[in-house]
């Protein structure tokens, strides 16, 4: 086999895996999906009687992992401790292959947000936490269990991390690989060793040093590879960043207003941000505004998808949108047999 040949049989088979994107369309009980210019390709998978609502796909096998509402019934717009596990072609084996979160000292295992890393081990937060007289609890499930029946049922891979903070928002890794929460009722984000459990950040003054106004109420988090923050502000619609490390955090963008939140993540990716917007008026009109925005670094805001016109769940296909994740289609580039 020549270089030359070998090179084209690898380029051939990474671009079978190219991405796409996946936004939960919490409404419509939907996850769809998107090509990387915006446009729709299909209904990546159902999620039955439960809304999605965040989104992480394994680095290992390349299943997606959800985080649920209830989608009707008295509980209907409520958290649940349900997550739900597909394949990364939106397949599922059984029932929407369910599994519950275990936390044995919590008065509520409701959950919003988890995330993966590079190891394959799944982090998940606890939604509720000093409203109800506890921390936040971040949980490690293993990489090794997550191909399991019941993930949920077998021991963490260490103690919950806990976190004294009311709400459990977006979680991500800095530069450091500590391991971060954003809190909107908590104005703050607070880091956290991933080992010891020892809180090694806290950004409330940073945040109210700002002065943005109206007050940053983080929601979506990132860093970048300089290890700034990013945040998204879920009523006042902001977009918001460290010039440096320590400060001073800064309005980067305005990207909406009431009755639109931004509700979901926020994502760093090829110098470029996104996130969601959920519109969140009652009563909810069958086709919403719900548009994932694309915001450059000098703080240009592009509406990446977006759709407004009836029928279906309107020409973006969303109705209801939290979390979005840019998604590959198996566990990464894998070499075509050399024959």
């Amino acid at each position: 086999m020549n270089k030359r040949l070998l090179i084209a049989v690898f380029a051939a088979s990474v671009s079978l895996h190219a991405e796409d994107i996946l936004v939960a369309s919490s409404r419509s009980n939907s996850i769809e999906q998107f090509n990387s210019s915006g446009t729709w390709l299909r209904t990546f998978a159902t999620t039955g009687p439960y809304a999605p609502v965040a989104l992480a796909q394994s680095p290992l096998t390349g299943d997606v992992f959800v985080t649920t509402i209830w989608g009707s019934g008295p509980s209907a717009g409520q958290l649940t401790n349900r997550i739900l596990r597909y394949h990364s072609n939106g397949l599922f084996d059984v029932n929407w292959d369910t599994f519950t979160v275990e936390c044995g000292s919590c008065p509520s295992a409701a959950t919003q947000s988890l995330l993966f890393d590079s190891s394959g081990n799944l982090w998940v937060a606890t939604a509720y936490g000093k409203d109800l007289g506890v921390p936040i609890y971040i949980l490690k499930r293993p990489a090794a269990n997550l191909t399991l029946p019941n993930p949920g049922a077998y021991p963490l891979a260490q103690p919950p991390i806990t976190a004294p903070m009311y709400r459990g928002n977006q979680m991500a890794f800095n530069t450091s690989g500590n391991i971060c929460i954003a809190g909107f009722i908590d104005q703050d984000v607070k880091c956290f060793d991933t080992s010891t459990g020892v809180q090694t950040a806290d950004y409330f003054a940073e945040i109210h040093a700002s002065g943005i106004n109206p007050i940053i109420e983080p929601v979506g988090l990132a860093f970048d590879g300089a290890n700034r923050l990013y945040l998204t502000s879920v009523f006042g619609g902001q977009l918001a960043r460290e010039l440096k490390p320590g400060g001073p955090i800064v309005l980067l963008a305005t990207l909406s207003s009431s009755p639109n939140q931004l509700d979901g993540n926020l994502v760093l990716r090829g110098g470029e941000m996104y996130t969601t917007s959920l519109f969140a008026a009652t009563p909810t009109p069958f086709s919403t505004p719900d548009p994932v925005y694309q915001i450059s670094t000098s703080g240009t805001v592009t509406k990446f998808i977006y759709g407004t016109a009836p029928p279906a769940l309107g020409s973006d296909h969303i109705w209801g949108a939290y979390w979005m994740i840019f998604h590959f289609d198996s566990p990464g580039p894998v070499l075509m047999p050399l024959l």
